[in-house]
């Protein structure tokens, strides 16, 4: 399929939990305008839909077109979705169930809309523009506030028969180990995660560890954001480096696992955390992952960093409405 040539531009829409990202995309997957809101994640559905169309008009104007030059429009958002329906199931980050955003948006736009989980989409991109181009094996995990994951299997994503596979950051790396925000113990989330690297942190704090970190979070709520995270590390913070090692090294033995089970061609690693930490960290992952992947002895899967940063949403995002919309049709 060419990434060339005339077509009428799509949308693509990354929506999170604090935050909406919306782009107007051309054919060649140049961005033409783009726009950002913070999420009103408080206040349910209605307003979340209110805000996505806000940003998306926004964006039109920064790209200088309207609504009806536009082809169709994808959407990252957080799951678990039902992908045919474009509904979002639940979202404890966005306080929805059973929520028709896909459907509610088409009808507004009057376009077609695709819905598909944020990580999914964010992973996608970087096998068709980033880090994976070029590559039809890929496994792409993003760490932050949480960990998911996209597997791509002969250059399509791996979604099973749930329509919601692909949830790496829930692979149990260490029996009874402490809760996840899904319920269960010992996810891979519930111990590499910044989430999990910041609860680790507050639990130093109060045994009496000396940490720049202690104050830094106090001032946020108890948030670890991933700029301080990294600073403490250049500073040799004792407990920070502690921390980001034991994070480390968990995420690489769940990409090792996988490596072992899915034998990819690429592992990319990317999200705030990797952003904001680099090289060095995903140097650790890969010590960590290389140990564990008994079955690429002659090291032959690439582990590198995600190439495409907070692009990622809203370029996968439209590169599936291109593709399921506008390509089929116009024979591209």
């Amino acid at each position: 399929m060419s990434l060339q040539g005339d077509g009428p531009p799509v949308l693509g829409i990354d929506l999170g939990g604090t935050k909406i990202l919306c782009a107007v995309i051309g054919t060649d997957n140049h961005i033409l305008g783009r726009a950002k809101r913070s999420t009103p994640a408080k206040e349910g559905g209605q307003a979340i839909l209110e805000a996505i169309v806000s940003c998306i008009d926004e964006a039109l104007r920064a790209a200088d077109i309207g609504r009806q030059d536009i082809a169709a429009a994808g959407i990252g958002s957080p799951g678990p979705l039902d992908t045919n329906a474009g509904v979002i199931l639940f979202s404890s980050n966005l306080n929805v169930r059973d929520f028709p955003i896909g459907p509610g948006l088409s009808k507004i736009l009057d376009r077609p809309v695709v819905v598909q989980n944020d990580v999914r989409v964010g992973g996608y991109a970087e096998f068709r523009l980033g880090a994976g181009r070029g590559y039809r094996q890929v496994v792409a995990a993003f760490v932050g506030t949480g960990i998911g994951g996209c597997v791509i299997h002969d250059g399509e994503i791996v979604l099973g028969s749930t329509g919601n596979a692909g949830e790496i950051g829930h692979i149990i790396v260490k029996a009874g180990g402490p809760r996840c925000g899904c319920g269960a113990r010992g996810c891979l989330e519930a111990l590499a995660s910044k989430t999990a690297i910041g609860r680790r942190v507050q639990k130093a704090v109060r045994r009496g560890q000396p940490t720049v970190l202690g104050d830094k979070m106090a001032r946020k709520g108890g948030r670890l954001k991933s700029g301080d995270l990294a600073e403490a590390v250049v500073a040799k913070d004792i407990v920070a480096l502690k921390e980001l090692h034991r994070a480390a090294h968990y995420l690489g033995l769940g990409l090792g696992s996988l490596m072992n089970a899915i034998g990819p061609e690429i592992v990319i690693v990317g999200g705030g955390v990797v952003g904001a930490l680099g090289q060095p960290y995903l140097d650790l992952v890969r010590t960590a992952a290389r140990s564990q992947a008994l079955t690429d002895p002659n090291g032959l899967i690439r582990i590198e960093r995600a190439a495409l940063g907070d692009d990622a949403g809203i370029l996968g995002a439209a590169l599936l409405a291109r593709e399921k919309f506008v390509t089929q049709h116009t024979g591209e």
